[in-house]
């Protein structure tokens, strides 16, 4: 009797465990798309996201993975690019979504295809079947037209590369570029210099028409990816060394023009909030954080007048080899730090990002639109938390 007991258990135990296998490779193929059904055939109806380079995840359910291959996706899915870059399918649009970038499916359906630009970057190109795409408080619908979107906390800009598209209230063509800054839009020409890298390198890529040409975009690129040499520090100006007169000079030489003076500053650029947060990283970022917390340490630099801590930022970077992603916010009239040393806004929280200070006061306005001065100390410092308030600046909440 006992041994009919011991048997009936383990039977009931092994059904048990076969019960919650089964459970969980169903819940796991429903998760990944194991069972979704394939678009009719010669219907472009199915929304896919693949991988093009780097990591990216899929969060559907409140469960996180990461994105292999090319995915099935239906509504509610949210795809965020850790690193690289993401083609996706909407309909009949085709996105290339940046490094930093959200993107939420708002409706899957044939007949009304919609989507949500969350945070970051995507270069769409649309077809004949229009797609919603919502970006911030606004929204379009994309038809025959190629643009870039950019999201970032508090603003929204298109850039309309060809055809035209419409928020409901402003019609944007080919050659515009519109930017929103909370309720109030500007509209401007459009400007190859105000765009990221990862857009220029997108409409080089591109087989679409577009109002700009191959070799403007190129040449702006070429200019982003030169190296400069290491900037030195200012020599000593304690004695005159102003040039006398070259006495040899033939009378129809046509002497220089005079140079401009030069002054000095310090820059320095510091992620160690990361240290402490290192929860909140997104995964595989944790290559670009020195031990140290320092990016560049204290450095001397050397400007002319009229140069910004843009302008020093970036020749530093260049020269030290340090990878640097900006754009152009017309709004503003001023270039947007996106990432330093492959970290950008979002990577480690919801309040995270770049700020600059110089001489220990952070400005309320963009880097290029500040001027230095000689002997100024100019720090960029990534925030975790606080808006900015774990690395020294003012708590402007309270």
């Amino acid at each position: 009797m006992k041994l009919k007991k011991k048997t009936l258990y383990n039977i009931l135990m092994i059904a048990a465990i076969a019960v919650i296998a089964a459970l969980a490779v169903f819940f796991a193929g429903r998760h990944l798309g194991w069972f979704d059904k394939p678009a009719p055939e010669g219907e472009a109806t199915a929304i896919t996201a693949t991988v093009q380079k780097g990591l990216s995840n899929l969060t559907r359910g409140g469960i996180a993975s990461e994105i292999t291959g090319e995915t099935r996706l239906r509504k509610g899915d949210t795809v965020s690019v850790t690193s690289g870059y993401v083609s996706a399918k909407v309909g009949g649009c085709s996105l290339m979504l940046s490094q930093g970038a959200k993107l939420e499916i708002l409706s899957a359906k044939p007949e009304d295809m919609q989507m949500r630009l969350v945070t970051g970057e995507a270069f769409c190109q649309a077809g004949d079947a229009a797609v919603t795409l919502h970006y911030g408080a606004h929204s379009t619908k994309l038809r025959s037209a190629v643009l870039v979107c950019t999201v970032r906390t508090g603003s929204e800009t298109l850039y309309v590369l060809g055809g035209s598209v419409s928020d409901g209230s402003n019609t944007f063509d080919a050659g515009k570029t519109g930017s929103y800054v909370g309720t109030e839009l500007s509209v401007q020409d459009l400007d190859l210099k105000a765009l990221s890298s990862f857009a220029l390198e997108c409409i080089l890529d591109s087989q679409e028409d577009m109002v700009c040409h191959a070799d403007e975009v190129k040449s702006v690129l070429d200019s982003r990816n030169a190296t400069s040499e290491p900037t030195q520090p200012e020599a000593d100006t304690s004695t005159d060394t102003t040039p006398e007169p070259d006495s040899s000079a033939k009378p129809d030489e046509t002497p220089k023009p005079a140079e401009k003076p030069t002054y000095s500053c310090t820059i320095e650029i510091r992620c160690d909030t990361i240290l402490s947060n290192r929860q909140d990283l997104r995964p595989g970022l944790d290559v670009y954080v020195p031990d140290s917390g320092t990016i560049l340490p204290t450095t001397t630099v050397t400007f002319t007048e009229g140069e910004t801590v843009f302008d020093v930022l970036k020749r530093i970077c260049d020269a030290r080899g340090i990878q640097i992603e900006y754009s152009y916010t017309p709004m503003y009239g001023s270039y947007y730090v996106e990432g330093i040393n492959n970290l950008y806004e979002f990577d480690c929280g919801q309040q995270s990002g770049w700020m600059y200070k110089v001489n220990g006061w952070f400005p309320n306005y963009g880097c290029s639109s500040y001027k230095l001065e000689a002997g100024d100390t100019i720090v960029w410092a990534y925030t975790c938390k606080g808006l900015g308030t774990d690395v020294g600046a003012p708590d402007f909440m309270g």
